[in-house]
């Protein structure tokens, strides 16, 4: 069995993402993978990742309209959320037990195969709108090779749209939202090039939450011959938004809509630029490489205060990402194939924290928290040899080598220079296997194991004493499971996997604090049921597990901080006529501790509804959508006291019933 017909195998037993196909097609609810597969899953993760990766399509993508780009994420298994709510800050994601609110950095984000992490490991996705996204692929996991730093467990790519056609599409929604995206995809001879401008305004949920946003993207790609493409891709975005603060308990709970009183001087403004440049190539009938160059800046400033015994902080970060990516691959013949990879990315970082006085920088010496400037380079190449020697086994076995440098400078507001070295991690080895096993046409098992590493970030990278006195953390997880097709009309995923650190540090009130040796485990189970061609009924839920397993804090045996309990989706999708598709989402968090001493209970726990109407006009697309459908109360939780004072708790509840409406014009 040639590598390449392992992909119809993963496509028919993976886990459910649902789509729905236009009316003209006999009016028919189809499965989602049908619909995934057509340009929109790359070969390289459907032949060689075993364990949990899934797809959101367009098709899905496209009817939300939200304030968060990584609110796009509440679809997919085993995703769980920290939504602080705070302006430029608004949302992170996590996966696999690590904390969402960013404290243990750990998925690599890339965007059109391009690194899109900030220098701390956050994922900065609100420079894309949904209406520009083709599809969005999370793999949990540290078996993929492909990526070292941040790949700590797993991964998120996500592909913006190049197909042929014109639209656009306006919004008005709840709290004086207003939305207009609009994309145009043509194809002239041997070029292709599309163009996306998307701009949203809204008066948020909470007082003092206004948000506005805007993106702006081309992408021209020509076929230079038969063999070769040569393709630029451009975007430029920015955020600019209020933020209502936290409040006590109680308040926040009766009233949730309400702002900080604190809060009324928060808020801030980013804005990214992307600039890539994409060449590919088949060197021969068996030899295919593909080179990417890029540069990103990143540009952050924000306004913050805590609490009203807090003052307001004045923080901005200046980034520069560059780096190129070449891959080459060698199908060596029907059962043998071989990959190798390098990647460099070269980071210039602007990181500043001031006191301030009448809402401007103060200068003397005890106001500066933080005036960094520095550079972190990472380089790193993996090789990786792809086996299928029968119809019942694959495999495929990588060693992947990173390597961090740069340096460190720090002034005060005197003007007095500090410079530090960078810790010598020295070259960091990250063994990785993944394995098929199809014992029949209908089920699929398969195993992973992989090593992956956390680095230290910012200055904490740095130092100016022994250069050996730290190392990074490092992971090893695996993951058994099944993928079944257990009818033609249902499948089935169930795995179970275990990820372990040792030295493993989190990041409290930006400090990092080592944890010692820690271990997550958990279960994740995806169904997808086609009821009959017109209902589609998908569902996941993952149950996860953490604990520290050595501590010099006396944690040993406590949970850690942000994992919740369990987290699932399910969805149920129903043709009501050929013109009229309505979709149901229920998607649920459970609790967590907020701190690693485990005081003071948990938090965290929801369970939304969402609600949303497709009508097919010939022309276009008319979209009603309501989420939080029965307004229940949710909120972001954080400890901000110390490790050695009571609980204090500060909380940021989330957004009540919403609704919109919007038309969709093809053209």
């Amino acid at each position: 069995m040639k590598l390449r017909t392992l992909s119809a195998i993963m496509i028919t037993a993976s886990s459910a993402i649902p789509a729905v196909v236009n009316a003209d097609d006999d009016a028919v609810l189809r499965s989602p993978d049908t619909i995934l597969v057509i340009g929109s899953r790359p070969d390289y993760a459907t032949t060689h990742l075993a364990g949990s990766h899934d797809v959101i399509s367009r098709e899905e993508l496209a009817q939300l309209h939200i304030d968060n780009t990584m609110e796009l994420f509440t679809k997919v298994p085993g995703v769980y959320f920290a939504r602080y709510n705070q302006g430029i800050i608004n949302t992170d994601i996590g996966i696999r037990g690590f904390a969402a609110e960013g404290s243990t950095p750990h998925a690599k984000l890339l965007i059109d195969g391009i690194p899109a992490n900030l220098h701390n490991g956050y994922s900065e996705m609100d420079q894309l709108f949904p209406q520009n996204i083709d599809s969005v692929q999370v793999f949990k996991g540290n078996s993929d090779p492909r990526y070292g730093a941040f790949n700590v467990a797993g991964n998120y790519n996500i592909t913006t749209r190049s197909d042929v056609g014109r639209m656009v599409e306006a919004t008005v929604g709840s709290f004086n939202a207003r939305e207009l995206q609009a994309y145009w995809g043509e194809q002239s001879g041997a070029l292709q090039h599309s163009y996306f401008a998307g701009y949203r305004k809204s008066g948020g949920y909470r007082d003092n939450f206004d948000v506005e946003k805007y993106s702006v993207s081309g992408r021209w790609f020509y076929d230079l011959s038969d063999l070769t493409t040569l393709g630029f891709i451009a975007r430029v975005a920015g955020y600019d938004a209020d933020a209502p603060g936290y409040l006590p308990r109680d308040e926040a709970r009766r009233h949730p809509r309400r702002s900080a009183a604190y809060a009324r001087q928060d808020g801030g403004d980013k804005s990214q630029q992307s600039y890539s440049l994409h060449f590919d190539t088949a060197l021969s009938d068996q030899l295919d490489w593909s080179v990417k160059a890029y540069y990103n800046t990143y540009e952050r400033e924000r306004w913050v205060r805590f609490s009203e015994a807090g003052s307001l902080q004045n923080r901005y970060d200046d980034q520069l990402h560059k780096g190129f990516i070449s891959t080459l691959v060698w199908d060596i013949n029907d059962q043998w194939a071989m990959t190798w990879g390098v990647d460099m990315d070269y980071q210039n970082v602007v990181e500043q924290r001031f006191g301030t006085i009448d809402n401007r920088r103060a200068r003397d010496t005890s106001a500066v928290s933080r005036n960094f400037r520095y550079n972190f380079n990472t380089k790193g190449s993996y090789l990786q040899l792809s086996h299928s020697p029968n119809q019942y086994i694959d495999w495929n076995a990588a060693v992947r080598v990173d390597r961090l440098n740069g340096s460190f400078n720090q002034r005060d507001a005197a003007g007095v220079k500090t410079s530090r070295s960078i810790y010598d991690f020295g070259s960091i080895v990250q063994p990785k296997l993944n394995l098929f096993v199809h014992p029949t046409d209908t089920v699929t098992l398969f195993a992973n194991y992989g090593r992956s590493f956390q680095h230290p970030f910012g200055a904490d990278a740095y130092t100016t004493g022994d250069r050996n006195a730290r190392d990074v953390s490092i992971n090893d997880g695996w993951e058994l499971g099944v993928m079944w097709a257990m009818t033609a009309d249902v499948d089935l995923r169930v795995s179970y996997w275990q990820q372990a650190a040792k030295d493993e540090f989190v990041v409290v009130d930006g400090t990092p604090r080592n944890v010692g040796k820690t271990l997550r485990k958990g279960t994740d189970v995806g169904v997808n049921w086609q009821i009959n061609p017109a209902l589609l009924l998908w569902g996941n839920m993952s149950f996860i597990d953490s604990e520290i397993r050595t501590s010099a804090d006396g944690n040993k045996g406590n949970s850690l901080r942000s994992i919740p309990d369990y987290v699932g989706s399910m969805g149920l999708n129903y043709l009501v006529t050929p013109k009229l598709t309505s979709r149901l989402h229920v998607h649920t968090q459970g609790g967590s501790y907020v701190n690693e001493q485990n005081r003071g209970g948990k938090f965290g726990q929801y369970t939304l509804v969402d609600l949303s109407l497709d009508y097919d006009t010939g022309w276009g697309n008319i979209n009603f959508q309501v989420n939080n459908l029965f307004n229940r109360y949710y909120e972001y939780v954080y400890d901000f006291g110390d490790s050695g004072s009571p609980v204090d708790t500060i909380h940021s509840p989330g957004d009540g019933i919403n609704a919109s409406v919007s038309v969709l014009y093809r053209f």
